[in-house]
């Protein structure tokens, strides 16, 4: 008996919080990571589970985080950076042109998505010092 007790908490106890009773924060920055993994690691290593699957030469979210001085910044303007912009743009901006390159699907993103990203950059840049 006691060991299924025990049991019924440990799995009590390890159980994902529900989205409801995360904080606001906490919810940006599962969003942010939950993006970052639909649309940032088609290029870039965004988590451990994914450490397979980057381009060798775009920096992982982790290293941009750790040994980049300017990493919010980069973060905060990275649709402006190039590869960026040939695929990646803002809600209500003008769709790209037509002759750009298919190299990628277009995404488009929201401010709130890229508050979304920043906020789980952040909690990486956090988790690396």
């Amino acid at each position: 008996m006691r060991a299924l007790i025990a049991a019924c908490l440990h799995a009590v106890l390890l159980a994902p919080v529900p989205a409801a009773a995360q904080s606001p924060g906490e919810a940006l920055v599962q969003r942010g990571k939950a993006l970052s993994q639909l649309h940032c690691a088609r290029c870039h290593v965004v988590t451990p589970e994914n450490r397979m699957t980057g381009i060798s030469s775009t920096p992982s979210f982790m290293i941009m985080v750790s040994a980049l001085e300017d990493w919010h910044d980069r973060f905060a303007t990275f649709l402006a950076r190039r590869p960026h912009p040939a695929h990646l743009r803002f809600e209500n901006e003008p769709p790209r042109p037509q002759d750009s390159p298919a190299t990628l699907a277009e995404v488009i993103l929201t401010q709130d998505d890229l508050e979304a990203i920043l906020a789980y950059a952040e909690r990486l840049a956090a988790a690396s010092r």
